[in-house]
């Protein structure tokens, strides 16, 4: 039997935790959205003029299935493609105001469920966890970069 990481037992139950709690808490706001769906809504919003090759870069997705999740998004209302100005063969993505509406719901659960997670942790708590968290992220992000 392999010996379990205490660390990574912990890390694993938080993120569980988390995501019960996004999924409940975009439940509550009526937000039928997949996880795939909301992370490149959030993509799109943070990347304005962004392109579906930008949004799979960033989430390290194939381009396919992003474009897949874009044409969901592009039916729904929620984005709309432009040309690219640069780019003929791109097209830019934007949000329209439904889809704006809906990232900031998102937000909103987002910040209701950050809030119950960081409930009774001191600034200093939370600013050597984000620290930590970020190592350890740049660590496994490291050690796969040089297995490849």
């Amino acid at each position: 039997m392999t010996e379990r990481s205490p660390t990574g037992e912990t890390l694993h139950r938080l993120l569980h935790a988390y995501k019960r709690a996004m999924r409940d808490g975009y439940a509550e706001a009526g937000i039928e959205r997949t996880v795939g769906e909301i992370r490149v809504l959030k993509g799109i919003a943070r990347n304005r003029h962004g392109t579906a090759q930008h949004i799979a870069d960033r989430m390290r997705q194939d381009k396919g299935r992003i474009a897949r999740l874009i044409k969901r998004l592009v039916a729904d209302g929620l984005v709309v493609r432009q040309p690219h100005p640069d780019d003929s063969r791109s097209q830019q993505l934007e949000l329209t105001a439904a889809g704006r509406d809906l990232v900031d719901r998102i937000a909103a659960v987002e910040a209701r469920a950050g809030a119950r997670m960081a409930g009774g942790l001191s600034e200093a708590d939370l600013a050597r966890f984000t620290e930590l968290a970020e190592a350890m992220i740049a660590n496994l992000e490291h050690s796969q970069d040089n297995a490849s």
